[in-house]
């Protein structure tokens, strides 16, 4: 089995092979003007032992080619290495024998040989006319060995293949009948392939017809991510024989007829792994979800399809490299000062919107840094941070949703800020329903964010789920607050957004500079501990109109209004 990172680079060097072949004259075969002396330095690469015209064939011209160089009546060859039957490195009367002797049956071809056939994937009936080709690839190299269109009753044999390991191929098809080709990503169309110790090949690629109901699933999913993700690895498809189903392919649904079936997967560079029964993260795994077995795959999956369906899922489960986690740093501070805080209760929530798991409750300590390691979630929201309690002495709160893509090491970090209670709590903000300006304090809570003095395109959330009515404190600097959409949609309320027909109403009656496009959201200034005016927010029942963009900003009457909206938007 080729390494993950081999395969990957034989699909690059394959799919970008037309800007590779321009080598063919440059390094490998001689062009018109060239002489065999001129490409001592080639990279030694053979197409086909005896096509010694280099035409993708061998045939009784190249025997002529060769009978007329050695002669000296012609002074150039189509690639010399084709040409070095006996593989000895001189170009001599003794390959142009074997060559003749190969020609006329009396001698066996040299290198490997190769038949390709192509049939429907459910009936097994030839594609007639369905064009092949065969690719080589050398070391970085691409270059075209043979192309020809399928017929089922011509015994079409490709010999001469170099059978060296350094050399591998693949076969793609195109030009399929109509009906074929075009609805799995032609998976089903292409093969990598080496002789590995053989000398003889006879591949057969099934297409299924784009009609074909695609009735089997292989899928791959990532535990850590809680979701499928294809493209960890190639599967190769193969029935109990090793004949080739679908040789490279990520996990969707496929066509398959009735039979018994093998599947084995080669993973790429990406820091995971398959999920062993008996490791710790399949033990974590079960913890949560009693009823996933995991068994060994690492040789692969066995299955059968009987009656269009297979007898069982087909799922290759993976998690994250054995002794690999991430880790988050909390840092505790006096939000007044910046020195660490200690006593600051803490927990961390993994997957805080599905099982919600509390994976460590931590004390801060004279450091104010807290370091919870062994995290194995991934994806967003993978866990989230929450105060349970303030130092004594100190108020505020803290929530905070953080992700990794992988579990490989890497470190999230979080500071939480603490307000002495010695503080002045001269700041709160309401909440008035637009239609009557009546106080609705519990519509939702709201976070408190702090512009950066240096530069103000940069906030730092400093408190998370006040209460609307409360009296809390902060230090003097700009700041802005928003409502939780969320739990204000649980009620059906929103904040009112200024593009809309109602904001151009609100325009007339409230100063646009005191919010940030919607009356959710209110910026402010904080001097001697006390806001620069009084903290409103204003909301009404929802309407899924104001979610559209049905409003003219030209049409405001008021232009003072207008250029006050675009300029705090620009805010």
């Amino acid at each position: 089995m080729k390494s993950s990172r081999y395969i990957a680079a034989i699909i690059t060097a394959a799919m970008t092979a037309a800007s590779l072949l321009a080598l063919n004259t440059t390094a490998a075969f001689a062009s018109e003007d060239d002489t065999t002396e001129e490409l001592s330095g080639d990279i030694g690469i053979t197409t086909q032992l005896g096509d010694v015209n280099f035409d993708k064939s061998v045939s009784i011209s190249d025997a002529v080619q060769l009978q007329r160089f050695l002669t000296g009546e012609s002074g150039i060859l189509g690639n010399w290495r084709n040409a070095d039957l006996c593989e000895d490195g001189v170009i001599d009367i003794f390959d142009l024998a074997v060559l003749k002797k190969q020609l006329m049956g009396q001698k066996p071809r040299s290198g490997g040989s190769l038949r390709v056939n192509v049939v429907d994937m459910m009936s097994g009936e030839p594609l007639e006319g369905a064009k092949i080709s065969v690719l080589g690839l050398y070391d970085c190299y691409c270059y075209d060995v043979a192309e020809w269109n399928y017929d089922s009753a011509e015994d079409k044999l490709i010999s001469g293949l170099p059978l060296d390991s350094m050399y591998t191929y693949m076969i793609g098809l195109s030009e399929l009948p109509d009906g074929y080709g075009t609805e799995l990503r032609e998976w089903d169309q292409q093969m990598f392939f080496d002789f590995d110790g053989s000398t003889d090949k006879e591949i057969t690629l099934r297409v299924a017809a784009n009609d074909d109901e695609r009735n089997v699933r292989i899928s791959l999913y990532d535990w850590s991510m809680g979701r499928s993700f294809p493209y960890y690895g190639l599967i190769n498809l193969t029935d109990r024989e090793g004949n080739p189903y679908y040789p490279t392919m990520h996990t969707e649904d496929i066509v398959l007829p009735d039979g018994e079936y093998h599947a084995d997967i080669t993973l790429l560079d990406y820091p995971v792994q398959l999920v062993f029964p008996d490791s710790d993260f399949a033990k974590e795994i079960n913890e949560l979800y009693p009823d996933v077995v995991f068994t060994d795959k690492s040789e692969g999956i066995d299955f059968t399809v009987k009656d269009g369906k297979a007898d069982g899922e087909l799922r290759f489960d993976m998690g994250p490299v054995k002794d690999m986690s991430n880790y988050i740093n909390i840092r505790c501070i006096d939000e007044t000062t910046g020195e660490p805080v200690e006593g600051a209760e803490i927990s961390v929530i993994e997957a805080p919107d599905t099982y919600a798991r509390k994976v460590k409750t931590c004390v801060s300590d004279s450091c104010g840094i807290i370091t919870i390691d062994g995290l194995h979630h991934t994806g967003f929201p993978a866990y989230k941070i929450q105060v349970d309690r303030a130092p004594e002495g100190y108020s505020g709160s803290c929530e905070e949703f953080f992700h990794c893509g992988y579990v490989y090491g890497y470190e999230m970090s979080v500071t939480c800020s603490f307000t002495p209670d010695t503080e002045k709590n001269l700041v709160s903000a309401d909440i008035l329903r637009w239609e009557d300006k009546s106080v609705f304090n519990d519509a939702a809570s709201f976070e408190v964010w702090k512009v950066d003095p240096e530069d103000s395109l940069r906030s730092e959330k400093l408190l998370d789920s006040v209460g609307a009515g409360e009296k809390f404190a902060l230090e003097d600097g700009d700041y802005f607050a928003v409502l939780d959409s969320d739990e204000l949609k649980e009620k059906n309320y929103s904040g009112i957004p200024f593009y809309t027909k109602n904001g151009k109403q609100l325009t007339k009656d409230l100063s646009l500079k005191e919010f940030m496009a919607d009356t959710a959201m209110i910026q402010f200034t904080v001097t001697d501990g006390a806001p620069d005016r009084d903290l409103v927010f204003y909301v009404k029942e929802y309407e899924p109109a104001d979610d559209e963009d049905d409003a003219d900003l030209t049409e405001f009457e008021d232009p003072d209004a207008f250029a006050m909206l675009i300029e705090s938007l620009l805010d």
